[in-house]
């Protein structure tokens, strides 16, 4: 049984990596070429309608990553019970997505600033339905994400290959946002017949109110702490993009990209073992404690060499990724690079306390850290422009890893029935 559950666990993190790694891989093959063929300010234009986007999708996802996949993971061997959750989950995030899409429509209608690139902005809600129609906190639950693996390495291929081929003035801004956009849309699609056709899950709309209002209550600590989370982290793109306009966000942009695209490297195995230490947590406390110690101590030294490596060859990878040296991008890359190796350890911490059900704590130390962001990220914006952004995301993420690290010791003995 035990080796069963290891294999499982390694398949699981195998196919998370090739996901993970079309996530990042093939985006980052087009990201020079956009970059040079939209040139800055439109390249701008392009994160900053994904930013918004990503950041939308932490009202429509409401911290179902968490709570839905740990829900699902502890009755994964309860077809009815995982259906019932499917379909509750799934008609909270349609109706979120719904309201969602008529505000954000009514913003782009009435103000100003959406008006020059409108066309674009709404093309972009596709990435919005593909994230809600791609239950990913399903197949982390059941631990199978193998057979959604292949669909989505195929598509992005395709979409990838459009991009080069359709691709060719700094006007197809439009074009760009939407084959952007299909990098999440079509998995979206293919997942809906996949979900009903393998795992024999039937969607079903839930009608109980009583139902809806539970459900929303589980997740409200994960929904506040992903709120608080997204304000430093695709918040930036936003405050910039007002602030300081599309070439400041181009470049943070750029930055951005290459730290997520290192960061992301650690996501697999993150993303992997959520599902199997919460279901060793509520059946094996002692084993759990073991491994929380020996997970802590891997993810320091991989965050470490994560962070060393990005530090010491940015000068060429920001050459490949701007087509030019230069080192006022340079220098951003390496705040970035130090960014990488706190966020890291923070995303193991917060996996292991939502796993101890000590959601509610979490969420007190995010929200004090997001305070602090809100107070500086303005000011440093107007003053250093992007360098004050990256500067203020960084004492952030330290700020969070202390009250992490504090935590971590205050509860560690934590009796595993304890319940926020």
């Amino acid at each position: 049984m035990s080796k069963l559950i290891k294999n499982r666990l390694l398949g699981n993190i195998v196919s998370l990596i090739i996901l993970q790694g079309s996530n990042y891989v093939f985006p980052l093959l087009t990201f020079p070429y956009l970059v040079k063929i939209l040139e800055t300010n439109n390249y701008g234009v392009l994160v900053f309608c994904i930013a918004i986007m990503q950041f939308l999708n932490i009202f429509v996802d409401y911290g179902f990553n968490i709570s839905a996949t740990k829900e699902i993971s502890i009755n994964k061997n309860n077809l009815a019970k995982v259906n019932s959750i499917y379909n509750l989950v799934m008609t909270i995030k349609l109706a979120l997505t719904v309201i969602i899409g008529l505000i954000y429509g009514i913003l782009i209608a009435f103000l100003p600033f959406f008006h020059e690139n409108m066309l674009a902005f709404l093309l972009s809600y596709l990435v919005l339905i593909g994230n809600v129609l791609f239950p990913i906190w399903l197949y982390q639950g059941l631990e199978r994400m193998k057979y959604i693996t292949y669909i989505n390495v195929v598509v992005k291929v395709i979409v990838t290959a459009l991009i080069f081929v359709f691709i060719k003035e700094k006007q197809d801004i439009n074009l760009a946002v939407f084959l952007q956009s299909l990098y999440y849309f079509i998995p979206g699609i293919f997942s809906i017949f996949f979900v009903a056709k393998k795992f024999k899950i039937k969607y079903k709309l839930i009608k109980d109110i009583k139902k809806i209002k539970n459900e929303l209550l589980k997740g409200k600590f994960v929904f506040m702490t992903n709120l608080w989370i997204n304000f430093y982290s695709q918040g930036p793109l936003v405050i910039i993009g007002f602030i300081s306009g599309n070439i400041a966000a181009g470049n943070y942009g750029i930055g951005q990209k290459i730290m997520v695209a290192f960061y992301g490297l650690s996501q697999p195995i993150v993303q992997a073992i959520y599902p199997y230490i919460c279901e060793m947590y509520e059946t094996h406390i002692e084993k759990f404690n073991l491994f929380k110690k020996k997970l802590m101590v891997v993810s320091t030294l991989f965050s470490f060499l994560i962070s060393l490596m990005l530090f010491i060859l940015s000068p060429q990878v920001t050459e490949f990724v701007a087509g030019k040296y230069t080192p006022q991008l340079i220098w951003l890359v390496r705040i970035f690079s130090i960014i990488i190796f706190i966020s890291i350890l923070n995303t193991i911490m917060a996996r292991i306390m939502y796993a101890m059900n000590l959601q509610e704590i979490l969420n007190r130390s995010y929200s004090k850290a997001a305070i602090i962001f809100v107070i500086c990220a303005i000011p440093l914006t107007f003053w250093f422009q992007e360098y004050g952004m990256a500067t203020i995301v960084m004492v952030v993420e330290s700020i969070i890893f202390s009250l992490n690290i504090k935590n971590m010791f205050a509860f560690k003995e934590a009796h595993r029935a304890y319940n926020v």
